[in-house]
């Protein structure tokens, strides 16, 4: 059995210990066995942290972005050195299948690879055609201490990619993981002071939300939030930031389409189609929430699906052999057993799963079997809302003008799905769905070489590719005149000459 884990807080490169805050547990959802405990922050130690990092900010700015990105660069490499430890964490912690926990150790490892190399590439602009003596230039600023806050389902790779591009352009940050993740950010948090990263350049508060989320947000020098988290969590932290102005990158929920037309790739579009539904327990923001499929290969595909459903195994993350792990909490599982329920009230029929599994080694954990529902319609609940879960709905249509409509009537925009032989098909699709990712023939994860963001209610600003960087940055506009002596013909007062 692995040992369990205690941590405090992570301030000024140090371990501050739970003394008298209190701490709360983190428990594995495949068992309900103990993890360890953390710190339960309190308000006034996110205000100490917010204040810790405004002090290191400048110093930071000042090394220049070559150094932060050898810092970034190192924290990789160290991350990688513990890849196996670091997953084992994150399955331990969330319940995620293994294969899928050290994919995403390789992910967030390569984020501060990835970002490190703007160091030496992002440049600002020298205007040109001015008049003799004047120029204008454009230089990207650091905005000052970010607030990350992130959520469970990738409690590595959604860290790194905000820590990353926040550090190296010179800001600093504090961060508020998950109350149900913390040992994988504070994991995280220890490569990067390995690394050399400087004390107060980035501090780890972990507890509650309701506590620690307005400390950090109200305070007088919070420059930018980001955070990734449901549409709900998004509009809370809009109305705490607007009295400030404080701008906010969001990430939020979505409700991802997938469209089969009749010219696909059965076989292609279906395993591709599980594997979106169905990796991390079908809790991501991109994963694939309502398929529609062309009614003349309807059956077909629907086939298809439920043969590669019904072989998926379901067990322990740490298991050899699983596909499809527990859910995050008991209380996610719940909600699924719910919703298949009122889907079902509203005429869907369930063609396989739907249900928690009947195995008595698995009833102490979060599990509920991969569920495909068939004669599924625009009306139904499943449909409509965003699942965080091992459920996919199945949709048929006559007219892929039709189905492009479907998909886009939603308040959510941030991932969708094409599978198609035909490019005049896929090209259709590609400028008329609304979606902020659209991938044709293939499914995620995402790229940083992509920008990751959502139309509509999915969110605001993005994460990847160098306007990723820039979000966390401000383009500030230099004017000189060098013109002696001075001179302009435009100062009051107004008179004649």
């Amino acid at each position: 059995m692995a040992a369990t884990r205690s941590a405090g807080l992570f301030l000024d490169n140090a371990t501050v210990p739970p003394a008298d805050r209190g701490t709360f547990d983190i428990r594995d959802p495949a068992d309900g066995r103990l993890v360890g405990s953390a710190t339960r922050a309190r308000a006034e130690d996110a205000r100490a942290a917010m204040d810790s990092a405004r002090a290191a900010q400048p110093a930071w700015e000042a090394l220049g972005g070559a150094v932060r990105a050898r810092v970034l660069v190192r924290a990789a490499e160290l991350l990688r050195a513990r890849r196996t430890e670091l997953a084992e964490l994150i399955t331990r912690e969330m319940g995620k299948v293994l294969t899928e926990s050290l994919l995403e150790v390789d992910g967030a490892a390569d984020n501060f690879d990835y970002y490190a190399a703007f160091a030496r590439t992002l440049h600002g602009e020298e205007v040109g055609l001015l008049p003799a003596g004047e120029t204008l230039r454009l230089l990207w600023a650091p905005r000052g201490v970010v607030v990350g806050i992130t959520p469970w389902n990738f409690p590595a790779a959604t860290v790194t990619r905000k820590i990353a591009p926040a550090l190296l352009g010179g800001n600093t940050m504090v961060l508020k993981p998950s109350s149900a993740t913390p040992f994988s950010a504070l994991l995280i948090a220890e490569t990067l002071k390995q690394a050399g990263l400087p004390p107060g350049v980035l501090n780890v508060v972990t507890g509650a939300g309701a506590e620690v989320g307005p400390a950090l947000i109200t305070h007088p020098d919070c420059s930018t939030v980001t955070l990734t988290g449901s549409t709900a969590s998004g509009v809370e932290v809009l109305r705490m930031a607007a009295p400030r102005v404080v701008k906010c990158l969001l990430e939020l929920g979505g409700k991802a389409p997938v469209l089969v037309a009749a010219d696909a790739d059965i076989d292609w579009a279906a395993r591709a189609t599980v594997w979106a539904r169905f990796w991390n327990a079908g809790q991501a923001c991109i994963a694939a929430e309502r398929v529609y499929v062309a009614r003349p290969v309807a059956d077909a595909f629907g086939r298809a699906v439920a043969a590669i459903v019904a072989r998926l195994r379901v067990g322990p993350g740490l298991r050899p052999g699983t596909d499809v792990g527990p859910l995050y909490a008991p209380s996610a599982r719940d909600a699924m057993a719910r919703d298949v329920s009122e889907a079902v009230g509203h005429g869907a029929h369930v063609a396989i799963g739907g249900r928690a599994p009947e195995d008595p080694a698995l009833a102490h954990g979060a599990f509920y079997l991969p569920t495909v529902l068939d004669s599924v319609t625009e009306d139904n609940p499943i449909a409509r809302e965003e699942i965080f879960g091992p459920i996919l709905p199945l949709l048929t249509f006559d007219d892929f003008d039709d189905a492009i409509r479907r998909a886009n009537d939603t308040r959510y925009g941030l991932s969708s799905y094409v599978f198609t032989r035909d490019l005049a098909t896929a090209e259709k699709a590609i400028r008329e769905l609304r979606f902020g990712e659209t991938y044709v023939n293939r499914v995620g994860p995402e790229s940083p070489q992509g920008y990751h963001a959502g139309f509509r209610q999915s969110g605001l600003g993005g994460e990847g590719t160098r306007w990723g960087v820039q979000d966390y940055l401000q383009l500030k506009s230099v004017y000189v005149d060098w013109k002696r002596p001075h001179a302009a013909g435009y100062f009051l007062p107004y008179r004649d000459e």
